[in-house]
């Protein structure tokens, strides 16, 4: 890996080569977030229909939000061939990511165990629904499965008006997006280490275990008898709609009582510190006296300027325009077979450097003679013989 002194507006891990078996969203989350960074990121495909969120026209714009700017090529890695190319690609890769259900690559004879003689500075990064060990190690897992495991369903219906109702419906999938966030995080732990030790690492990140971090008050809560009641934040209703509005310390509350001209609120019990989540729905009445005749832009300026945390809440096509989103150039143009539109760049920046994502997103297969002859020094008839064998696309 080649470290870059003092280059303007440079990526921090260019010349970092990823080699991304991942399909979906959590692996190549991950994997789009190193190459935002500056690495090469070569995404490895089965021939035909590529990473299923494609979808059956080959493109679209959610597989271009998880893949812009990777190189894609297409093995199959069900043939010794196929298995063969992706090892020796391994050979030029600092790093390997992969989603497929435990055993998998071992089936391939492409597991960390197998490799890691060959290759013993590589970082080898795993992620999985429940881990590469355990009794759950081959059971099969989307993110509702791992918001359903992981206690995380039960904790979010407990903080909910009907406690009994039905868990919640999932359109959003929280853990893989969480679970790609840690599997970065630990890459980069992974490479420092290398660093020090010059030898390479396994990374074993679960959907479940990443979900779990998400509800530390609720597993400390579950340990003791009579846990003490923890606080809720509920939509705070206004002429238009609702406000989402966050009273945590005494000056929040301070500043919402000046707000509202109701300072009386300071001196009730029911809502002093301690109390106020005892008694949250009387507290949420005298709020909503105030902001129910507001429009809840009105209501999100007032309480702002007054020091109350507050926002509106946003539909996404309203994030295009957001003058904070806008500020902060939060999106890239794109371009690939779906036309023009905008994907998010990556969610932190650095000062002296890029990380802005790419501009384009790879058909299936597009790099494949490339990679082939760029890694592995392939003429363009061997090249051609595995494609006539079907062994690359």
């Amino acid at each position: 890996m080649k470290v870059l002194v003092n280059m303007e507006r440079a990526k921090h891990l260019k010349g970092l080569k990823v080699l991304d078996f991942s399909a979906v969203y959590a692996g190549p989350i991950c994997a789009r977030l190193l190459g935002d960074c500056g690495a090469e990121i070569t995404k490895v495909e089965a021939p035909g229909m590529g990473d299923v969120i494609r979808g059956p026209k080959g493109y679209s714009r959610v597989f271009a939000h998880f893949n812009a700017g990777k190189r894609s090529i297409a093995i199959d890695l069900k043939t010794p061939d196929g298995q063969k190319l992706a090892l020796d690609l391994m050979a030029d890769a600092d790093v390997v990511v992969e989603n497929f259900r435990p055993g998998v690559m071992q089936r391939f004879g492409l597991d960390y165990d197998s490799v890691k003689s060959m290759y013993p500075s590589l970082i080898y990064c795993s992620i999985s629904g429940f881990g590469q060990t355990g009794p759950f190690v081959h059971r099969a897992a989307y993110a509702p499965i791992a918001h359903a495991a992981s206690g995380f369903d039960l904790a979010h219906r407990a903080s909910q008006d009907d406690p009994n109702a039905k868990p919640p419906v999932w359109g959003i999938m929280v853990a893989d997006m969480l679970t790609g966030a840690y599997a970065f995080g630990a890459i980069q732990t992974a490479l420092l280490g290398r660093i020090q030790s010059g030898k390479g690492e396994h990374i074993d990140v679960t959907m479940m275990e990443s979900m779990m971090m998400l509800i530390p008050g609720q597993i400390q809560a579950a340990q003791i008898k009579k846990a003490p009641m923890g606080g809720n934040f509920h939509p705070i209703t206004v002429r238009d709609g609702y406000v989402m509005v966050c009273i945590v310390t005494s000056k929040n509350m301070r500043c919402l009582c000046d707000a509202m001209q109701r300072k009386d609120l300071l001196e009730d019990p029911r809502f002093m510190q301690g109390e106020r989540w005892k008694n949250i729905g009387a507290f949420i009445a005298e709020i909503e006296r105030w902001s129910a005749s507001l429009s809840a832009e009105e209501c999100e300026a007032r309480l702002n300027d007054a020091g109350v945390p507050c926002s509106t809440y946003n539909a996404p096509d309203a994030l295009f325009t957001h003058p904070q989103t806008l500020a902060r150039n939060s999106f890239q143009e794109l371009e690939d077979a779906n036309g023009h539109f905008l994907i998010q760049n990556a969610p932190f920046q650095f000062l002296n450097t890029d990380v802005s994502t790419a501009t384009t997103a790879a058909s299936l297969g597009e790099h494949t003679d490339q990679i082939l002859s760029e890694k592995l020094h392939l003429t363009g008839d061997a090249i051609e013989v595995l494609r006539q064998n079907n062994i690359v696309a």
